[in-house]
């Protein structure tokens, strides 16, 4: 640590201001932060305060000049402060704790409910950790409430029993607030799900199902989440593991209806929620669709080129359009073409078709060596080499003892050719036009993409609780942790920030809160934010962090 005089400028005039100093290593780079701000010099100077400042470091250095002022600086512990005020910031402005103490009133707890359950969701943000890893990374916070009332680990598995049981009437609140504060009229509801596995046996919700973690070898939930074209979380569903996607629609229908006065829903969701059941459910609950559809599942007119049909639109994203008929009543096909899908395609099919030479071109030559000769053998390599280029359906082979010869399947090449840079989108919503569903199927990806990030950013996974209540509780404070980020995001995006969540809360995690001890008095002071986590607090509406907390009682 050293002194630094920084020089700041007003109203054409230069001041400068003491400040202590650290410097640490940050991704391998040198950086220095801030701890403490003692003030214009001038003015420590002429109170005098800059002098007994002095002194006080020259005792601690062994140098005691005589008649010198028994004061001392010292400084003691550093806890994390800007993260934690950062999240409590977006918590309040749903009015969280305001809720939680509706929600939780009567019940009789023993504890703080709302400070476990607040804590419980910050962590999953900040450092997400198991329970008991939670409450050591606790000892590191400065965060009253915590302070006050320190919590036990049954505490937190109390807080989370409570929680799930008010999980309806809270997202039903939630949802309320955020009309309130992003003025949000829903019309359109986003549908996506994700799964998440256990290590051993897991909770009876666990089932061995089709595993988007690539572990089919463990047993899984599935998490389902509903979402508005912000990609702010309506409502949620755990399933069990075995559910196939498809079947999960039809709940969350219900959900919707039973709880949300939504006036008008138009249901969008990605090819593996689309079956004729689905459609029908949607029809029956009076919602409109938008649905991405496999190629291989389209009628065959629809994939004609469309020069052909002479349909073509410029939408957006590059992307042209042309629009058909589709068999059920009221439906149509809106049909994508996107130069740099095709290009992507073209690059990924190529790629195959020359791994797929290259390894046919190395078996036929061990066969005409007389190093591969039994035709069973011959087969067996062929299909494990073109398998794992990715390249099966664009050759044809013909086998024989010591013989192995091949073409280039032309007719499934011109095929995909027809096909490339196409994608197809069907709905009969009719308040939407061409330009308009292509513009809600590319929020749907955004929205896919921030739930993949999800089980990454807030760590869905390890899932220690073998309870289902337990289960649907973590998931929920994850969800809720979701709702926080996606609201970060949004305050970011309207404050002119090009700062990604994470980003924002790596920068409000560099300040902190110092201990300081002078003439026998402990004060908590609060280093200077970096420009950038001033930005995030700013957008957030924390327009200044407090200089000292010496009104607050830090943890012992």
């Amino acid at each position: 640590m050293y002194f630094r005089i920084a020089p700041r400028t007003s109203a054409g005039k230069t001041y400068k201001y003491l400040q202590l100093v650290e410097s640490y290593r940050d991704h391998g780079k040198n950086a220095q932060r801030v701890l403490y701000s003692f003030g214009n010099i001038e003015a420590l100077r002429q109170e005098g305060q800059l002098g007994r400042l002095l002194k006080s470091l020259e005792r601690a250095s062994g140098r005691r000049p005589r008649g010198a002022d028994t004061a001392e600086l010292q400084t003691g512990r550093v806890l994390e402060y800007g993260g934690v005020r950062l999240v409590q910031a977006l918590w309040e402005q749903f009015h969280l704790s305001e809720l939680l103490a509706r929600l939780l009133a009567g019940r009789g707890f023993d504890f703080d409910p709302l400070a476990a359950i607040a804590l419980i969701v910050f962590n999953r943000l900040l450092a997400p950790k198991s329970e008991l890893g939670l409450l050591q990374w606790s000892d590191r916070l400065w965060w009253p409430p915590f302070a006050r009332a320190p919590l036990e680990l049954h505490h937190l598995y109390r807080a989370l029993d409570a929680l799930i049981e008010v999980k309806e009437p809270l997202e039903e609140h939630l949802f309320a607030q955020l009309r309130h504060l992003f003025n949000l009229e829903v019309d359109v509801v986003f549908y996506d799900l994700t799964s998440s596995y256990f290590e051993g046996q897991g909770p009876p919700l666990a089932a061995y199902g089709y595993s988007r973690d690539k572990r089919p070898d463990q047993r899984q939930i599935l998490l389902a989440l509903a979402c508005d074209h912000h990609g702010f979380p309506i409502a949620h569903e755990v399933l069990a593991g075995n559910r196939a996607d498809v079947s999960t629609v039809r709940q969350m229908i219900e959900a919707l209806q039973k709880r949300f006065a939504l006036r008008r829903v138009i249901f969008v969701a990605d090819s593996g929620m689309v079956s004729p059941a689905n459609l029908q459910a949607l029809g029956e609950a009076g919602y409109e669709y938008l649905v991405a559809v496999r190629r291989q599942r389209v009628p065959a007119v629809e994939t004609h080129a469309p020069e052909d049909l002479g349909l073509y639109e410029e939408g957006p994203h590059h992307v042209r359009l042309y629009v058909t008929p589709a068999a059920q009543p009221g439906s149509r096909y809106v049909c994508c073409w996107s130069a740099a899908r095709a290009r992507e395609e073209q690059q990924i099919r190529q790629a195959r078709l020359e791994r797929g030479q290259i390894a046919l071109e190395k078996l036929a030559a061990q066969v005409a060596a007389g190093r591969l000769k039994r035709e069973t053998k011959i087969v067996e390599r062929v299909t494990a080499r073109l398998r794992a280029a990715q390249a099966s359906k664009y050759f044809l082979c013909e086998f024989g003892e010591g013989r192995l010869e091949f073409t280039r399947h032309e007719e499934q090449i011109a095929k995909e050719r027809r096909l490339e840079g196409r994608y197809f989108l069907l709905t009969n919503a009719a308040a939407l036009g061409a330009q308009e569903t292509v513009e809600a199927y590319f929020t749907l990806q955004e929205v896919e993409r921030a739930f993949r990030e999800l089980k990454d950013f807030l760590h869905l996974r390890p899932i220690f609780h073998r309870k289902d209540q337990r289960v649907r509780a973590h998931l929920f404070a994850c969800v809720l942790a979701y709702l926080l980020e996606r609201s970060l995001s949004h305050q970011l995006r309207q404050a002119g920030s090009e700062l990604s969540p994470r980003e924002a809360l790596e920068w409000a995690t560099r300040v902190h809160a110092v201990e300081n001890r002078l003439d026998g008095h402990t004060f908590w002071t609060v280093s200077q934010p970096p420009p950038l986590a001033s930005q995030v607090f700013q957008a957030v509406g924390v327009t200044q962090l407090p200089r000292t907390l010496s009104d607050l009682t830090p943890p012992d």
